[in-house]
């Protein structure tokens, strides 16, 4: 749980709700059967229940996000000059990403994030 409370800190809190994941191997103890759904672990469940959060694993919901920025910022590669350079142009991305609307949704991305 080291790395989780370090993202807490770094984060400057707890999440009031959920915690999205990707295979957290903290978090899930073992795969069960062919539903591929993961049975939490001991700690993990402690962890949420001390801090009153509900637990989701999403993986598809992880990896679509992450799929999406890459196929529409990163398909051709930057050409930068610095690593600072190319933090810049993603901040400047996930910006402009976060007054995108998905589909028919009311709320921007950044407004779905807030909810979050």
């Amino acid at each position: 749980m080291n790395v989780a409370l370090h993202a807490l800190r770094t984060l400057g809190g707890v999440p009031r709700s959920k915690v999205r994941y990707d295979n957290l191997k903290a978090a899930v103890a073992r795969v069960l059967g062919v539903s591929r759904a993961g049975a939490e672990a001991g700690r993990w469940i402690a962890f949420k229940s001390h801090y009153g959060i509900e637990g989701a694993h999403e993986k598809s919901g992880v990896e679509g996000v992450i799929g999406y920025f890459r196929r529409n910022y990163f398909v051709l590669v930057p050409e930068v000059s610095s690593l600072a350079e190319l933090n810049e142009m993603v901040e400047q991305w996930d910006r402009q990403d976060d007054a995108r609307r998905i589909g028919a949704r009311s709320k921007t991305v950044a407004e779905c994030f807030a909810l979050e």
